[in-house]
C-alpha cells in the first residue's frame, strides 16, 4: 500500500495537534456523500466538511497535525483490549449529543454490551468502519440499493465462490485484502442482510442506524478509554476469527490479463506538464472535487487488521492477452497531461463536468453495457491515421428541474450516465461526439463542430440539462439554440453491426462535414 501522506485543508497553525471530537451523520451533498467532523484545539472548535470515503482515517478522540490523516496520535490513558461481542447481549442505543464547542445539533448512536463484568459502548459508525465497510468501496455500497449486481456476479458450487466482476469494479480491489473481506460479507447471511439493510433505513429516516443482528460471536482488538468504569471504544484496530465457509474462491475481472513484452512500440504515452508535491509530500483532499482521479492511491488509513479463522485459495482467471509494448517510435501518440496533488475520495457523484472527472484518456475509462460499446468504437476509431487524439468525459446526468425520471435507469435507483469524446484531427479540427446511457430508449448520440474555437463546457451543460427537463429528448428547440451560436450539429443513429463497422461510418462522418 502506499505510505504517502494524505491531508486534508487545515484550518489550525502549523505543528497544532487538533483532537477529533465528533463525526457526524453521512449525508448527500452536491450528489455524493459527506460527513461533517469536528476538531478541536486550544479551546476552539473547527468543523471541517469531508468526503465519506476519508472515515477509514478517523479515530475519535485522536489528534491530528497540519491536516495530515494517515497519521495520528492516540490520546493518554487509554488500552488496548481483547473482547468478544456475543449475539443477544448487544443493545442499540441513542441519544442527544452536543458538541463541544459547536452548536450543530447531534445525536449519539452506540451498541452497550457488558464483557468480563465490564460496560462497553462502542459507536455504530465504528461499526461501519472497522467491521462492515473499511473500504472506500463497501462504504460508498452502503447507501445503494442493491446495487452489489451492477459490480459483480456471483456463482457458487460446492465448497466454492466465483467472482465475476464489471469493468465498473476497480482493479485495486481485487488483492487479496479486498476479496477476503468482501467474501467474507457475501457469504455471511447475518453480515449481509446487516449491511444491505442499512441503506434502505438511511433512505427512510437519513440515519446511519441498524441493529445488533449478527448470529455469531465477534472478538476485536481495540483501543479503549476508561471512565467510571465504563470503557469507550475509540478506534477497533484488529477484528478476529472471521469465518469464510468456502475454501476456493475464484474471480475473473476485465483487467485481470495475461501480459507479454512486445517489441512493438506503444501506441500512446503520457507526459507530465507538471506536478505539485512529491511522494514525501503526498497529496490533499479537496471535497470541492465532484469525483475521485481515477489514479487515486488506496491507503489503508489505520493499519487495521483482520484475521480468518481459514485462508480460501483465490484463483484468479485471466480470460484474455495483452501486450506490454516497451518502446516507443515517432509513431507513439504523445499525451500531455497536468499532473497535481488534489485528490477526492468521492467515488462517484457531481454535477459539474469537468471537475473531478477530468478528460482521461480512452483506456482511462471503465463502463459497462452500451457505453462500454461506444468506447470500444472510438478505440478503433483511435487507431486510424487522420485521428489525432481522443479525450474523454464520462459522468451522471445532472438532476434539471423538478422530479426527473431520465436521469436515473429503470430500477430508478442508478444514475443515468453519458460520454462525451472530444476527437481531435490531425488536420486541426474538432469534433465533439455526446453519447447517453439509453437502456433501450432510440436517442440519437450528437456529433457536434465550430469553425471557431469555443468554450464547449457552458455549452454541454446547457444540452445536458434540456435533455433532462425534455425527458431524454433532443428536441428541437433544444438544438436550435446550439445552433444559433454557429455550432454543427448532427444526429447520428446507433448500428446493431459491430464494433468495427460503427467506426467506419462515425469515420466517414467525420470526413464529409
Amino acid at each position: 500500500m502506499s505510505k504517502q501522506q494524505v491531508k486534508i485543508v487545515w484550518p489550525f497553525a502549523k505543528r497544532e495537534k487538533a483532537q477529533l471530537i465528533w463525526v457526524g451523520e453521512p449525508f448527500r451533498y452536491d450528489h455524493k456523500m459527506m460527513i461533517k467532523t469536528y476538531f478541536r484545539s486550544q479551546g476552539r472548535t473547527e468543523r471541517i466538511l469531508m468526503d465519506w470515503g476519508t472515515l477509514p482515517c478517523l479515530a475519535i478522540q485522536h489528534f491530528y497535525t497540519d491536516g495530515i490523516i494517515t497519521a495520528s496520535e492516540a490520546p493518554e490513558d487509554i488500552q488496548e483490549i481483547d473482547f468478544t461481542i456475543y449475539p443477544n447481549k448487544v443493545k442499540y442505543h441513542e441519544r442527544p449529543w452536543s458538541i463541544q464547542g459547536s452548536n450543530d445539533p447531534a445525536i449519539s448512536r452506540s451498541f452497550v454490551f457488558s464483557f468480563n463484568g465490564k460496560k462497553i459502548i462502542l459507536p455504530v459508525i465504528e461499526v461501519v468502519r472497522s467491521i462492515l465497510a473499511p473500504n472506500v468501496f463497501l462504504l460508498y455500497r452502503l447507501f445503494e440499493s442493491n446495487s452489489f449486481p451492477q459490480f459483480f456476479t456471483e456463482t457458487y458450487g460446492p465448497n466454492k465462490i466465483h467472482l465475476s466482476f464489471t469493468s465498473q469494479y476497480e482493479l485495486n480491489y481485487t488483492k487479496t485484502a479486498f476479496i477476503y473481506q468482501l467474501v467474507w460479507l457475501l457469504t455471511n447471511r447475518d453480515l449481509r442482510e446487516t449491511y444491505e439493510n442499512i441503506a434502505f433505513t438511511w433512505l427512510q429516516e437519513r440515519a446511519l442506524k441498524f441493529g445488533w443482528n449478527f448470529t455469531k460471536p465477534i472478538t476485536i482488538t481495540a483501543r479503549v478509554k476508561e471512565k467510571n468504569g465504563t470503557f469507550t471504544v475509540l478506534q477497533i484496530i484488529n477484528v478476529k476469527n472471521k469465518d469464510i465457509p468456502y475454501q476456493h474462491i475464484s474471480i475473473a475481472h476485465p483487467e485481470i490479463q495475461d501480459q507479454e513484452k512486445s517489441d512493438e512500440a506503444k501506441k500512446y504515452t503520457y507526459r507530465s506538464l507538471n506536478r505539485q508535491g512529491n511522494d514525501e509530500e503526498g497529496f490533499t483532499l479537496d471535497e470541492k472535487l465532484d469525483g475521485s482521479k481515477e489514479d487515486f492511491d488506496l491507503v489503508q488509513m489505520n493499519q487495521l487488521k483482520h484475521e480468518y479463522t481459514s485462508v480460501p485459495r483465490i484463483e484468479r482467471i485471466k480470460r484474455s492477452h495483452s501486450k506490454q509494448r516497451m518502446k516507443e517510435d515517432e509513431n507513439t501518440k504523445k499525451y500531455y497531461i497536468n499532473h497535481d496533488s488534489i485528490r477526492s475520495t468521492a467515488d462517484s457523484g457531481g454535477q459539474q463536468l469537468a471537475r473531478g472527472l477530468e478528460h482521461q484518456m480512452l483506456h482511462e475509462i471503465k463502463a459497462e453495457g452500451e457505453l462500454q460499446g461506444f468506447i470500444n468504437v472510438l478505440k478503433v476509431l483511435e487507431q486510424y491515421p487522420m485521428i489525432g487524439t481522443i479525450q474523454v468525459v464520462m459522468d451522471v446526468l445532472p438532476d434539471g428541474h423538478g422530479k426527473r425520471r431520465f436521469t436515473k435507469l429503470s430500477d430508478n435507483v442508478t444514475k443515468r450516465r453519458y460520454v462525451i469524446a472530444q476527437i481531435y484531427l490531425g488536420n486541426g479540427k474538432q469534433f465533439n461526439i455526446i453519447e447517453i446511457e439509453r437502456e433501450n430508449r432510440s436517442l440519437s448520440l450528437l456529433i457536434l463542430s465550430s469553425l471557431v474555437s469555443r468554450e464547449w463546457k457552458p455549452i454541454y451543460d446547457r444540452l445536458l440539462i434540456n435533455l433532462v427537463n425534455d425527458s431524454g429528448t433532443w428536441t428541437s428547440k433544444s438544438l436550435k439554440s446550439i445552433k444559433d451560436q454557429g455550432i454543427t450539429v448532427v444526429k447520428a443513429k446507433h448500428s446493431s453491426k459491430g464494433v468495427q463497422h460503427r467506426a467506419e461510418i462515425l469515420l466517414n462522418k467525420l470526413e464529409h462535414y
